[in-house]
This record gives structure tokens, sequence and C-alpha cells, in this order.
């Protein structure tokens, strides 16, 4: 009788590791821009350098450049920007010539309120480098 309690141990654990999961997605919130900063230059500015640092943590921005795969760079950028935000990005060599040969974009920033943001890279394989030029608006 008294071997049987090793399965109401590990009930008892599951139930513990579930309220724990549960309360820890109850108490984070989603991420958001607040719709009072939409005419702040400044938000927009701090989210395209938070994006841009974000991918060059682990080397992938630089990898993608590097492969010219402008299509998933293109797909990073609009999962990573808010709701909202449309960007271009132009990749320059040394030279300040442009690399990329398609456009990186989600649609046309012209004619609105544009905040640039540009972005020294070093790719860490060829050790080249690149000037990356992210250029955001808010969609009206």
């Amino acid at each position: 009788m008294l071997g049987d309690r090793r399965g109401q141990i590990r009930v008892l654990e599951a139930l513990l590791a579930t309220a724990v999961v549960f309360s820890a997605l109850l108490l984070t919130r989603p991420v958001y821009v607040a719709l009072d900063d939409v005419d702040d230059p400044g938000v927009l500015y701090s989210v395209g350098v938070n994006v841009l640092v974000g991918l060059d943590r682990d080397g992938e921005l630089g990898r993608l450049v590097a492969e010219g795969n402008w299509g998933t760079l293109s797909e990073r950028l609009s999962t990573l920007l808010p709701v909202g935000v449309s960007f271009n990005l132009t990749v320059y060599n040394e030279d300040m010539e442009t690399v990329n040969d398609s456009p990186v974009s989600s649609g046309d920033v012209s004619g609105r309120r544009v905040v640039s943001v540009q972005y020294v890279l070093a790719e860490r394989t060829s050790f080249q480098f690149y000037v990356v030029r992210l250029q955001l608006a808010w969609m009206r």
C-alpha cells in the first residue's frame, strides 16, 4: 500500500506544472504600440532599431543579406514589426552601392511621415560590411 504513492506524487507534480504555465500565460501581456504614440517618430525609430538588433543577435540578418535571401528577410520583418507599420529595406555595400536586387518592402512608404533607421552590419563568415537602411511609416 505504501508503494502506490508514486503515482500520486506524479499527478501532483503535473498539476503544479500546469498551474505554473497557466499563471505565466495570465501574467504576461502582449507587447503593442499604443495608438496615442502613432505620430511620434521616436516610437518608430525605437521599433526599427529593436527589430534590426533582434535579427542580428544570432547573425541571422548577416546570413540573410550574404545569401541574398530577400524573401525570407521580408517575411521576418513583416512578422517582427507591429501591425500597421509599412517598411522598405535597402542594403548597401561598403561603397554605398545597392546590394538587394529585389525590393524588400511591405508597401509604399512614400507620401507618409517616414522614419529612417540606418544599421551597420558586419557579416560574420565573410567579414563584409553592409549598411542596412530601414524606412518605416504608419499605414493609415
